[in-house]
């Protein structure tokens, strides 16, 4: 009788570090996590402390295996995903030299604005359109100019994913999937695109990072022995080369067909999908060559802040009003949804613009601001949390339709994530966009999307789509009411107009202030 055989998906994300282990069926057996710590030392800035993902690493894969009580031989390989594009700077020893540069970082406005305005067609990934500030050669180019020590000093820079694994394998390697998306990296067209980097001001910065570039669930690398030691994980099990979190969480719902869309949810939104063409349009990024699976591009979209403004309008408005009502099995999300469930459709006219950490897709504008609009002495504080809720919808259904406008079109899409926490919040989502929505068994996609390629790279499957089909269940699908779908296109309107009559207006506001 076969004995049976698991897999670890380890994703590094912007609150912690967790590591969940895995069976052949894509069921989950145990997970372990530890926390990370943002700092944030101005506005718009966020970092974290390299050497402390390391204790937390450790920390996290033996929670794993200890909760789980599998055999840690049984284990047959390890899978990662991480934040993206989180700048790892490492000096000539390999050590690093400052706090890394968190994802959504957005200290590099000015230089992102410098390279989209660059004459290139390289460009077309973004539409033609603004450069986003999160993305790695910005980072770079801003610590070239203003920490010009620390750009000079750094032997190798490296994606948060890469970090990882030089951690677990010790092999310094880049990742298809990061460098392709967020670094202008196209494998179909010489890799790096030196000319254009050169413009940039950046013409050394391909000389500063490794050499192997490897495919998501390829072997990246095989355990070292002193992690092995340190977590009791087997020696030399295989690591699958991985990439940024969100992509991953693709190949976790299993929307791996074009016409299926990603929504992956938790501080922030991506809406992710595989298409048989090359197309660009303005504000959407993609698409991106073989970035999950080799013959097949990749549109991506987003919104910078979702489940973080809830999360922030909980924390600063709600906890203490509410303490007393979350009781039992009954959490402070659970009363306000009850609430939320029996207001109508637009919040008795409040809209909320969730641009708290400015806005990702379609407009790519950092320095536009959250916004709360229509309050009125007869709202409660249960409005304003279905508007927040329906605000993040809105954001969505407008990425959607500009990529319809491209005649992509959209027939399902798959959650995961923090949304699919809420039935409510699900449902909104449906209604809003006119889509039926699919929820997954396993609700930590991103992890599985991880032990997925572990699977490929131990040999369990020959192919990351065989792995997917085996390992991922659909739950249950949401339905959407097409008759507040026919409601909310009015709110879907006030939404964009408002965030067009007030962007002069936040510009002005967040330039002086910051």
């Amino acid at each position: 009788m076969r004995m049976k055989s698991y897999v670890m998906g380890i994703d590094i994300g912007t609150e912690s570090i967790r590591a969940a282990i895995y069976d052949e069926k894509g069921n989950g057996i145990g997970f372990g996590i530890s926390e990370n710590k943002t700092h944030y030392p101005h506005s718009g800035w966020a970092e974290q402390s390299v050497k402390r993902w390391e204790d937390s690493l450790i920390g996290a894969i033996r929670a794993s295996i200890s909760l789980s009580r599998v055999n840690p031989e049984d284990i047959k390989g390890i899978g990662v995903d991480a934040t993206s594009p989180t700048v790892v700077m490492l000096d000539e020893n390999h050590n690093p030299i400052e706090n890394a540069i968190m994802w959504m970082d957005l200290r590099a406005a000015h230089e992102a604005e410098e390279i989209s305005k660059i004459d290139d067609p390289v460009l077309k990934v973004v539409g033609y359109g603004k450069v986003s500030p999160e993305w790695f050669p910005c980072k770079a180019l801003w610590l070239k100019r203003n920490k010009p020590e620390v750009y000079e000093n750094t032997e190798i820079f490296l994606d948060q994913t890469d970090w990882l694994t030089y951690m677990l394998t010790g092999e310094l390697t880049l990742n298809l999937n990061s460098i392709t998306v967020r670094w202008f990296y196209n494998s179909n067209n010489d890799g790096f695109p030196r000319a254009f980097y050169n413009k940039m001001g950046l013409s050394d910065f391909p000389d500063k990072v490794p050499g192997t570039v490897v495919r998501p669930g390829d072997i990246a690398g095989v355990l070292r022995d002193s992690i092995a030691e340190r977590t009791g994980l087997k020696k030399n099990i295989p690591d699958a080369a991985g990439g940024a979190d969100a992509y991953i969480g693709v190949i976790g719902v299993n929307a791996l067909k074009p016409g299926k869309m990603a929504l992956i949810t938790g501080s922030s939104h991506l809406h992710i999908s595989l298409v048989d063409n090359e197309f660009h349009a303005p504000g959407i990024n993609g698409t991106f060559a073989d970035a999950i699976l080799k013959g097949y591009q990749v549109v991506e979209a987003g919104q910078a802040s979702t489940g973080s403004v809830l999360k922030w309008y909980k924390d600063n408005f709600i906890n203490a009003g509410l303490a007393g009502q979350a009781v039992g099995d009954k959490s402070i999300y659970d009363v306000m949804n009850e609430g939320a469930g029996k207001i109508p459709p637009g919040s008795e006219g409040l809209l909320v613009l969730e641009h708290w950490q400015g806005n990702r897709t379609p407009w790519v504008d950092p320095l536009s601001r959250g916004v709360i609009r229509g309050l009125s002495l007869s709202h409660t504080p249960t409005h304003i949390y279905r508007a927040i809720l329906e605000g993040v919808a809105y954001g969505t259904a407008v990425i959607l339709s500009r990529m319809e406008e491209q005649d992509f079109l959209i027939s399902e899409i798959v959650a995961c994530g923090g949304v699919t926490n809420s039935e409510l919040w699900t449902q909104i989502h449906s209604d809003v966009t006119g889509k039926p929505i699919s929820i997954t068994e396993e609700n930590q996609a991103v992890s599985l999307g991880s032990a997925i390629l572990a699977s490929k790279a131990a040999g369990i499957y020959n192919t990351i789509n065989e792995a997917a089909d085996s390992m991922v269940k659909i739950k249950k699908i949401i339905e959407p009411d097409l008759r507040k779908t026919k409601e909310y296109s009015f709110y879907i309107n006030q939404y964009i107009e408002t965030y067009e009559n007030l962007k002069k207006l936040s510009k002005e506001l967040v330039s002086r202030t910051e």
